[in-house]
């Protein structure tokens, strides 16, 4: 190489995005089912009545009263641990099931989750 002449390098230097969009996270849409980790995945892994971390997934409606429920993703809560012994706590009347179906619903919207209301 002469005098005045440069060597030209074809080396990226920094990161260059894609063209097109990454996906929306906050509108995804997982289908619906029982399985653990998609009641986690809903609730945002927090407890639906005092959002602290969620630790245990709680059936709302009784397994033992109907075998229904038991696959019914929409029976299905995430909660705390305090908040599970107290949904349990004195026996679960109809009132309670009541009140936890509307936890649910309210939390979900909250979350910006209506879509699975």
């Amino acid at each position: 190489m002469g005098f005045g002449m440069t060597k030209t390098f074809s080396r990226i230097t920094h990161y260059i995005p894609p063209a097109t969009k990454f996906l929306d996270l906050e509108k995804e849409f997982i289908e619906p089912n029982p399985s653990d980790s998609f009641i986690w995945f809903l609730y945002r892994y927090r407890c639906a009545e005092c959002k602290q971390p969620g630790q245990e997934v709680n059936e709302i409606r009784l397994r033992s009263r109907s075998k229904r429920n038991i696959e019914d993703w929409k029976n299905r809560i995430l909660l705390c641990r305090a908040c599970h012994e107290k949904f349990h706590h004195h026996g679960v009347s109809s009132d309670k099931i009541k009140d936890m179906i509307q936890l649910r619903a309210d939390y979900l919207i909250s979350i910006g989750r209506e879509q699975y209301v």
